[in-house]
């Protein structure tokens, strides 16, 4: 089974799962970003753990997504971090107009769903995915239409991250419609 990411503008707390926002982060992270770089997502991994079933991903800590926009499409920068994080980092997508909108949060709320489901959601297989063979492994199908965050809903399509044998090394492939 997939599991569906349902979002809702405004968080309730620094620590929950969100896309976007101010990102909570080891203290030992602070100073270890480039100036390209935005806060996609952090997923507190209790979140899923029961939803996991295949045991993808480790059950604490936390899953970071952040995205290098020095180039397109952007590069996936995944970090886990076994622990509670204790650093908020404010404003942190506010480094140009185009992602300005991005410095408020939308909490995640997780839900299982088919593996072919429309919409966000972890795991499972790309929506579309109409070719002959094996799909890739997915880990996040992101659908810029099915939510009102401002990000990338220009595209009329997909934003699948995929990952081969390590889930911190992920690809962004954007699939248009």
């Amino acid at each position: 089974m997939a599991i569906s990411i349902n979002v809702k503008k405004g968080i309730s707390s620094e620590e929950v799962s969100k896309f976007f926002g101010s990102p909570t982060v080891p203290a030992d992270w602070l100073n270890g970003f480039d100036d390209e770089v935005i806060f996609l997502c952090q997923i507190r991994l209790a979140d899923i753990a029961a939803l996991d079933t295949k045991n993808i991903l480790p059950h604490e800590g936390y899953l970071y997504i952040f995205l290098d926009t020095s180039s397109y499409p952007f590069k996936p920068l995944v970090r886990l971090y076994d622990g509670e994080p204790d650093t908020v980092i404010d404003d942190f997508n506010n480094i140009s107009e185009e992602f300005s909108a991005l410095t408020e949060g939308w909490e995640m709320a997780f839900s299982s769903a088919p593996d072919d489901s429309f919409g966000i959601r972890l795991f499972g297989v790309p929506y579309d995915w109409g070719y002959a063979g094996r799909p890739p492994k997915l880990f996040m199908q992101y659908d810029p239409l099915d939510t009102e965050i401002p990000f990338m809903q220009e595209i009329d399509g997909f934003l699948y991250f995929f990952y081969d044998k390590d889930i911190t090394e992920m690809t962004l492939h954007i699939e248009r419609t």
